[in-house]
């Protein structure tokens, strides 16, 4: 499907019958995201396209509470909870084209523009009364 969508370049396997070889294509470079996990013996390697920068339309509700133990640090932890309006701004043509299949494929589905769609983000907040988050907020990931 990626190579449908022209992320990939798809290469029969000489010999190898129904066996393809995968490369990224320029527009796949142009949206592909990897994150390396190194907190264990053997790096994890997370590949994904991303599109669309989010912008926030309204904030809905904001709620906050104290865990004896919590779920990102271990320890004492606040967390807030921000729940949003958003709109994902320049959803590119790859996207769209192939919604249908995405859509079927991943249980997230393709933002389209002018749509306006619910999240909730956790902040968690330090020590120093700041709010930090744990992962990037401005990107919608699609795992290949």
């Amino acid at each position: 499907m990626f190579a449908e969508l022209g992320l990939l370049s798809q290469t029969p396997v000489e010999g190898q019958s129904g066996i393809y070889r995968y490369d990224l294509t320029n527009l796949g470079r142009e949206y592909w995201y990897q994150y390396i996990n190194n907190s264990d013996k053997e790096p994890i390697y997370y590949s994904s396209f991303c599109y669309g920068p989010k912008k926030i339309v309204k904030v809905t509700d904001i709620t906050e509470k104290t865990y004896e133990k919590g779920r990102f640090t271990g320890r004492k932890e606040t967390q807030v909870n921000v729940d949003i309006d958003y709109q994902v701004l320049d959803t590119p043509d790859w996207a769209l084209n192939g919604q249908d299949k995405l859509n079927a494929l991943y249980s997230v589905e393709v933002k389209v523009p002018g749509k306006t769609y619910i999240d909730e983000i956790t902040f968690i907040k330090g020590d120093d009364g700041e709010l930090y988050h744990h992962k990037s907020l401005g990107y919608l990931l699609i795992k290949p």
